[in-house]
């Protein structure tokens, strides 16, 4: 078999691209294995919190800010690339994008404060949605998963982003729900516009290793509204009912797979266009009206 050679630069590249298609909450599992693969020294410390800030990032990670509260690492809130806005405090705390660890800083702010009053209206509704939406508790009465949604105002935009993560490894399954919106005003007037992009990655690995990712793009409409709780009311409103359709479209499915998809992948007749007889006389009657096989020879 002819040798491949393989630079440490094309190896990274691999490496890179598996740890971004991490299944939610097993970046640190893939991570290991990655470590076990490549040569040593070649992935650095520096390169895997690299890796591991554009994760985070990307899929909306939620940490607990040193205020207690939950918070998704988004780029609209990153002050640079280890420290993150608190959207409840408006306090710049310090993240580890490996360890998921947070601390306290006294550095600035860099959100847009002509948006305040609108953003904070937002974020407390978003906030109450993700609590009635996304919490999901045992029967010990403790929450199972976590989940945030995360306001911030940059450039004359308010972005949202809104993560539910439910790890359950044990059990050899993990789920994430990640939407982001973009919220832009026209003018100094009572409108505004909404868009955004859902995503999904469910993965399911015992005996097996099964995904399911969907994605979804709302496209963007105007809001109307008189006062900056007209606006959050509305920017909620829209946001449950582009997650709701997506939510119902996959029930249909999973409802319907057993009837129409699994079916469609069975063949329903074998090649012959004729149903096996199943009937054990039969076929042994059939095989002594044929005689001895027209092979043998006398």
């Amino acid at each position: 078999m002819a040798d491949f050679d393989v630079t440490d630069e094309e190896r990274l590249k691999i490496a890179q691209h598996f740890l971004l298609s991490s299944p939610p909450s097993q970046f640190q599992e893939v991570l290991t294995d990655v470590r076990k693969l490549l040569p040593e020294g070649i992935l650095t410390e520096a390169l895997e919190t690299g890796i591991a800030r554009a994760y985070n990032v990307k899929n909306g990670k939620v940490v607990t800010a040193p205020s207690g509260a939950k918070v998704c690492i988004a780029s609209a809130g990153e002050v640079d690339e280890t420290h993150y806005v608190d959207p409840t405090s408006g306090a710049v705390f310090a993240v580890d994008h490996l360890s998921l660890t947070t601390s306290e800083d006294a550095g600035a702010s860099n959100q847009d404060e002509s948006l305040e009053l609108k953003r904070s209206s937002i974020q407390e509704a978003v906030s109450a949605y993700v609590a009635g939406r996304y919490t999901i508790e045992q029967a010990s009465g403790q929450a199972h998963g976590v989940s945030a949604g995360s306001c911030f105002a940059k450039s004359g935009q308010i972005f949202i982003t809104i993560t539910g993560e439910r790890p359950n490894l044990r059990n050899f399954w993990s789920g994430k729900w990640h939407s982001s919106w973009t919220v832009s005003f026209a003018g100094g007037g009572g409108s505004a516009s909404i868009s955004g992009d859902i995503k999904v990655h469910a993965h399911y690995f015992e005996d097996g290793n099964v995904q399911l990712q969907s994605a979804k793009n709302c496209p963007a409409v105007s809001l109307s509204f008189s006062s900056e709780a007209d606006l959050a009311q509305a920017v909620v409103n829209h946001i449950k009912t582009c997650e709701s359709a997506l939510q119902n479209g996959l029930g249909d499915m999973y409802s319907s797979m057993s009837e129409e998809t699994f079916r469609a992948m069975r063949r329903v007749l074998p090649v012959t266009r004729t149903k096996m007889e199943w009937n054990v006389n039969a076929v042994r009657m059939v095989s002594q009206l044929q005689g001895p096989s027209s092979g043998a020879k006398k």
